[in-house]
């Protein structure tokens, strides 16, 4: 399994995501972002880690293995938010008003850890299912054939 392209995927996710949440508040007057949205590069990117993974080594990822990128992911996911947070913060006014606050730095701590803890258990998860989706196709062909 491949940090980079995990990265890159991720990174690729993020800008779509704000491409299509900008389209839709332009075309259709609606704002659909939420805070569940920040979780779906993670679900995204280690879908197609597992999947490029089972294509190259033809076989499951071992437990082990998917935990360990797992773990490996959730610091560049971490490193990924503490930047953006901090881009954000000297951006947004409301965002620097809250940090300034006795307790707002403290919940935008929790709120990226939260994040962080998250990412790190939908990465294993997903990778399990990237790899396995591949895998049951492959041997749906193969039975075909």
């Amino acid at each position: 399994m491949k940090l980079r392209r995990f990265t890159l995927v991720y990174l690729a996710i993020i800008v779509a995501i704000i491409i299509v949440s900008a389209l839709v508040q332009i075309l259709a007057d609606f704002d659909i972002t939420n805070a569940g949205m920040a979780l779906i590069p993670a679900m995204g990117a280690s879908m197609v880690e597992g999947q490029a993974f089972a294509k190259a080594e033809n076989r499951m990822p071992d437990t082990s293995e998917m935990w360990g990128f797992a773990r490996r992911a959730s610091v560049v996911i971490l490193g990924l938010i503490l930047l953006s947070a901090v881009a954000f913060s000297l951006a947004l006014p409301e965002l620097q008003y809250m940090v300034s606050q006795p307790y707002g730095a403290l919940f935008v701590a929790g709120a990226l850890l939260f994040q962080t803890v998250m990412s790190f258990l939908l990465v294993r998860f997903f990778l399990a299912s990237g790899a396995k989706s591949v895998l049951r196709t492959r041997d749906r062909q193969e039975g075909r054939g």
